[in-house]
């Protein structure tokens, strides 16, 4: 698998996709926690992400692959239904 790792361009739109959410965060249990989010989006990663890495495939799959100490609010909402 081919990756692309490159730094997300904060000036993209501001549509829903690009705001920045994780649906599948991972902490450690560490003081602070390091975190980390594994969701993957197509073509490009969510506003925030400062090291974004992207497969070659069309349409790319992406993860931001920065640290925080904290995990994004979730991009779906509790409230949707799963019809």
């Amino acid at each position: 698998m081919e990756l692309n790792l490159f730094k997300s361009d904060h000036s993209s739109s501001d549509d829903e996709s690009s705001k920045p959410c994780c649906d599948l965060c991972m902490c450690t249990a560490s003081m602070p926690p390091q975190c980390h989010c594994a969701d993957i989006r197509l073509n490009s990663c969510h506003s925030a992400c400062d090291r974004c890495a992207c497969t070659r495939s069309m349409p790319g799959q992406c993860r931001c692959l920065d640290t925080t100490d904290f995990c994004y609010k979730p991009c779906k909402s509790s409230d949707e239904d799963d019809d």
